[in-house]
């Protein structure tokens, strides 16, 4: 999970310069969904991010850590969303909802895993630096 987590960091500090140097300092959580948006799988981090135990997020949808994606269809044609994709391409948070439900601001990258899925990495904003 290091190896992965250090793989994942140098990958989004190419695209991103501004992140902590840490691997371990990203609270980075990540999301796959089908494409009506219903949760498939999400990582172990979920629980650090959002508060949620991994179970408890199977099968809702992602409006619920992300309620301004209520509505929003991840998936047209086929392709993510263009206008989703461009707001995470330039890199316009997102308020995201902890299980408490307290809100913090948060970073997506959106993308396609295969034919019927979709993942989706969440990285809270307002962790540690």
């Amino acid at each position: 999970m290091a190896t992965a987590r250090k793989h994942l960091h140098t990958t989004l500090t190419s695209f991103n310069p501004h992140l902590p140097s840490r691997p371990d300092a990203i609270d980075l959580a990540m999301l796959a969904l089908n494409d009506r948006g219903v949760i498939q799988h999400c990582s172990p981090d979920c629980e650090q991010v959002f508060g949620y135990r991994i179970d408890e997020l199977a099968g809702h949808h992602v409006s619920t850590l992300l309620p301004e994606l209520q509505g929003t269809e991840l998936v047209m044609e086929d392709r993510i969303n263009a206008r989703l994709a461009f707001l995470c391409h330039c890199a316009i948070p997102f308020q995201a909802r902890r299980r408490d439900g307290r809100y913090f601001s948060s970073e997506l990258f959106i993308n396609r895993l295969n034919q019927q899925n979709v993942v989706v990495l969440v990285r809270n904003l307002e962790a540690r630096r």
